[in-house]
């Protein structure tokens, strides 16, 4: 009987062992889980009456001279070069009138600027 005791104590003692490795493993876990929480990142804007406008190229520039008094391309000369800088509109936010204008399929510049819509101007106008 000695013997089974032995047995018994060997297998308390294995599983006291796997359940403490187990504990570990899920705390680890659960305080990854709550780091990797605190790198998400939320930030909601609303923008009441926003209207959008698709155009092609043409019509964004007149539009553009229209809404900002200035010609859509702008021709800069640079220090060094006898070839001048191109400056071009390829999109804009109208803050006035809550109005986007911008190429219909080209989401990098209706992304751009969206985000002037909802967090305003963020560079120079060069």
């Amino acid at each position: 009987m000695h013997h089974r005791d032995e047995k018994t104590k060997e297998s308390t003692s294995d599983w006291t062992i796997l359940f403490k490795f187990l504990s570990l493993v899920f705390l680890v876990s659960a305080i990854s889980g709550c780091l990797g929480v605190q790198e998400r990142y939320v930030e909601q804007h609303v923008i009441k009456n926003l209207t959008l406008v698709f155009l092609d190229e043409y019509s964004l520039h007149e539009q553009w001279k229209r809404t900002m008094g200035s010609e859509a391309v702008r021709f800069q000369p640079q220090m060094n070069s006898t070839v001048p800088l191109v400056h071009t509109v390829k999109g804009f936010y109208d803050f006035s009138s809550n109005t986007l204008y911008c190429p219909k399929w080209n989401f990098e510049v209706c992304g751009h600027e969206l985000h002037h819509a909802a967090l305003g101007h963020f560079h120079t106008s060069d």
